[in-house]
């Protein structure tokens, strides 16, 4: 589900724009794919469960690399959020902020790629993630999710108020309060008014859904 996912968003976001000028030119799905299975391959059990890798280093030929010269940006964006995707649907946690990197070899031919993943430490940013695709740093100050363009969060739904639910750390992780909103703030389904989250648990605001990502 969560290739399938992948495969997805990484064609609508580079159909309109590369094209396949050789036969076994690389596609953007095809190193999605090649990172989820290295991910598998090198993850680690611990004592707080499995352990996926956060430094993703990929390796491309020249001929390959050209073709996303003006969109590697967006590509990285889109590989970093598959592996916190795939993370988050295997059970995976994470020792530092996920990463991924793409360098050129001269000796890689065309189609081809090599692919490195790594365990780096660092300091925990924990992230909410939006259903329609959208990613938030949750950082010193609250996240305010509402429908007024002021907020952190904006959320175009009639049934969401200006100012409805707010995500914060904690000493613990994060948590989401409801800001006295008219329709309300669910988690798992329950109207809630504060509540400590995991990143199994499912926030809804509106129609929209959000999960929290704690790598």
């Amino acid at each position: 589900m969560v290739l399938k996912k992948v495969e997805n968003r990484l064609e609508r976001l580079f159909e309109r724009t590369l094209s396949r000028p050789f036969k076994n030119a690389l596609q953007p799905v095809e190193i999605g794919t090649r990172i989820v299975r290295e991910v598998d391959l090198t993850r680690r059990l611990s004592s707080q469960g499995p352990l996926s890798p956060n430094q993703i280093r990929v390796w491309l030929g020249p001929v390959d690399a050209a073709r996303f010269d003006g969109f590697q940006k967006a590509l990285v964006s889109e590989l970093q959020e598959t592996v916190r995707q795939h993370a988050v649907s295997e059970g995976y946690s994470f020792v530092g902020p996920v990463a991924v990197e793409i360098f050129i070899d001269d000796d890689i031919k065309v189609g081809d790629m090599a692919v490195k993943a790594d365990f780096v430490g660092g300091e925990s940013q924990p992230r909410l993630i939006a259903s329609d695709g959208r990613s938030f740093a949750v950082g010193e100050h609250p996240l305010v999710i509402g429908r007024s363009p002021d907020v952190a969060v904006v959320v175009n739904d009639s049934n969401v108020s200006r100012r409805h639910a707010e995500v914060w750390r904690t000493s613990e992780g994060v948590a989401v309060r409801d800001l006295q909103s008219t329709n309300g703030t669910f988690v798992n389904g329950h109207r809630i008014t504060a509540v400590s989250l995991s990143p199994r648990d499912e926030v809804t605001v509106g129609t929209l859904h959000f999960r929290i990502e704690l790598a």
